[in-house]
């Protein structure tokens, strides 16, 4: 039974439990030695680990992705905890619980039945065709609703893509109201359809890591061509529509340097994709904070993804 969670370690404690081992780099030291940097995970976050004593031996007896006991102590570097590790052993299945590992909302659930029901509100009848079509879906329905949005940003949790949605919709609701010229079916669609490549992008596993697909295509491209074949097996379905809808897709980033392959040019396009970067650097902030405050710190440690710390105002 797990007793030692990454969120309750301290300073000085001593660590024999299992985690999801989620990097190690074999490195070289000044006098010629190696040593070797880890990263370990369970359901309440995840924390550093070095060893310096037989790193080239024991760097041979886990694979990133693995569950493995790992015993140390733990210590402070430049402010962050990590786990001065003695020993890390794989551990075979059904020598750890899963449940231990993995965050699942317990909520997620009502949050996949309420997004469905904002969905089934689509009047323009080919796009509900289209909608529908996923809905209807088991397997995509399973997948859907148990991926993460983001491997450690915003959302990094299973069932994060489907709250990522439904938080979309939710402020779509009030842009609709606000702005009467969006289309609604459109945008309420490009939601449920815009990080559809994020199904392949991302291993959906015990940790959220870059398939080898992901990294060579995207998910900007994979949603793009999974939706476009989707489309062609709706007869009839209008270019016009098509295009907005694909448009929607492969805008979101909004800007090409954010890896956008064309910058929003629909009102619908522009629309998502300002609600998608409000959700996601509220969501990635709000965790911040909470991880800040709980270090007992008014300022987060520097971020690079955003050039910036996060202050909690407390």
């Amino acid at each position: 039974m797990k007793t030692q969670f990454v969120e309750t370690l301290q300073e000085g404690d001593v660590v024999n439990d299992y985690y999801v081992a989620t990097r190690k780099d074999l490195r070289s030291q000044q006098n010629g030695g190696k040593f070797l940097g880890m990263v370990f995970k369970d359901r309440t976050g995840e924390i550093g680990g070095i060893m310096w004593n037989n790193a080239e031996s024991v760097a041979k007896v886990f694979e990133v992705g693995d569950v493995v006991n790992v015993q140390g102590t733990i210590s402070s570097y430049q402010g962050r905890l990590q786990i001065r590790t003695n020993q890390v052993l794989p551990l075979r299945d059904g020598e750890y619980d899963q449940a231990d590992l993995v965050y699942v909302p317990e909520n997620t659930k009502d949050v996949v039945k309420n997004l469905s029901a904002v969905l089934e509100k689509i009047e323009n009848k080919w796009i509900k065709k289209l909608v529908d079509s996923f809905l209807a879906d088991e397997e995509f329905m399973a997948r859907f609703s148990t991926a993460a949005a983001g491997k450690k940003w915003h959302h990094a949790y299973s069932g994060g893509l489907a709250q990522h949605c439904y938080e979309l919709m939710r402020i779509a609701e009030t842009m609709c109201e606000l702005f009467d010229a969006i289309d609604k079916d459109i945008l309420m669609a490009g939601i449920l359809l815009h990080d559809m490549g994020k199904l392949d992008e991302m291993s959906q596993e015990l940790f959220v890591d870059y398939t080898d697909e992901g990294k060579l295509l995207g998910h900007v491209a994979m949603g793009f061509s999974h939706v476009d074949r989707k489309l062609a097996e709706i007869e009839g379905f209008p270019q016009n529509l098509r295009l907005q809808l694909l448009h929607c897709i492969l805008a979101h980033h909004g800007e090409l340097e954010n890896g956008s392959p064309v910058v929003p040019k629909t009102l619908e396009a522009i629309v998502l994709y300002l609600m998608d970067n409000l959700d996601a650097q509220a969501d990635a902030f709000t965790r911040v904070m909470a991880e800040t405050k709980e270090k007992g710190q008014k300022w987060s440690e520097y971020l690079p993804l955003i050039a910036r710390p996060i202050w909690t105002r407390e």
